[in-house]
């Protein structure tokens, strides 16, 4: 971490004296606000509780994604307890770091697959753009998969002891090759979810006031993502000497404002629009594979491989085509 532009500050964390300046094996360039660590471990923590109940009262378990991001973030800000509490610690400090910049990324899959459901339930086609709802999502998701596993080798990149100031360089630029691709992929995203609420007010005729609703969630959970994306681009793509790397390094304000709030916000709007208000009944999910589809599985003929159909624990095959199902035989 860079110092140089920390102005000697003390004050007490724990009882004990804190000034950033006396220790380099000190892993903040400020002291830390321990109430602001517990209050997030708090909020995060009743977050996933909700979030369990809600998913279980409405019977929707594709919702365990965005539960996972809920319990990253609420890990992230416990062990920020903990790397507050041992400041020397590095490898807390990483670990809080690690899951603090990936948790987001389950947010974002989720808000990909309620569309890739509102578009099952609500198009008459069941396709968006020529695309069927079920491999909507599935795309989509795979391309957040990518991002994640980018952003995730860019992340363990930077941690360990005795990393060369080099090497974290670079394992923060492969971090943000991955953030500007997560963002990429919401811009296209926006646009189908635009496309796809003109078709639904056009062409539905269930309850398109709840329908709205929830598109609206989406927006809102898109637009937080990337309020926070725009800042850790700006943060990681800047030198480490730079004047905005060490303003934004030297204040721990700025991590609260632009990752940790917009987060819980995005995890809030799930809680008020949650989509089992929405996409209630048999035909609020997917298909289940016919027996067809499962024969053809277990015989293992042509070039067919399975993946997990995003969230529902159901199977969608990818070889050129759908499980059968009413729209697609």
């Amino acid at each position: 971490m860079s110092l140089q532009i920390v102005q000697a500050r003390t004050s007490t964390v724990l009882g004990l004296s804190c000034n950033p300046t006396d220790n380099p094996d000190f892993q903040f360039n400020y002291c830390p606000s321990l109430g602001a660590a517990i209050l997030f471990t708090a909020l995060f923590g009743l977050s996933v509780l909700s979030h369990v109940f809600q998913a279980r009262h409405h019977k929707k378990w594709f919702c365990w994604v965005l539960i996972m991001g809920a319990i990253w973030e609420f890990i992230s800000s416990a062990t920020r307890i903990e790397s507050i509490k041992s400041p020397f610690d590095k490898q807390v400090s990483q670990t809080t770091f690690v899951f603090l910049v990936l948790a987001p990324l389950w947010i974002n899959a989720f808000d990909y697959m309620v569309l890739g459901r509102m578009v099952h339930y609500y198009l008459p086609d069941k396709q968006l753009v020529g695309v069927k709802a079920q491999r909507f999502a599935l795309y989509f998701v795979s391309l957040d998969i990518t991002s994640f596993i980018v952003q995730l080798v860019g992340a363990l990149t930077t941690v360990g002891n005795n990393k060369k100031p080099s090497t974290v360089a670079t394992g923060l630029h492969i971090y943000t090759a991955g953030v500007c691709l997560q963002q990429a992929v919401i811009l296209s995203f926006l646009i189908l979810c635009i496309l796809f609420q003109r078709r639904m007010n056009r062409e539905s005729e269930r309850n398109l006031i709840q329908g709205n609703r929830l598109v609206i969630a989406l927006y809102i959970s898109l637009a937080l993502i990337t309020y926070r994306i725009i800042f850790r681009i700006i943060e990681f793509s800047a030198g480490n000497d730079s004047v905005i790397h060490n303003t934004l390094d030297n204040n721990e304000w700025y991590m609260y404002v632009f990752d940790e709030a917009p987060m819980f916000l995005a995890l809030i709007v799930f809680h008020v629009y949650h989509p089992g208000h929405v996409l209630i009944g048999p035909e609020s999910e997917y298909p289940k594979p016919s027996r067809e589809d499962k024969a053809a599985r277990g015989r293992g003929s042509g070039w067919r491989f399975w993946i997990r159909n995003a969230g529902d624990g159901k199977m969608a095959k990818r070889d050129g085509y759908l499980l059968s199902s009413p729209g697609n035989k």
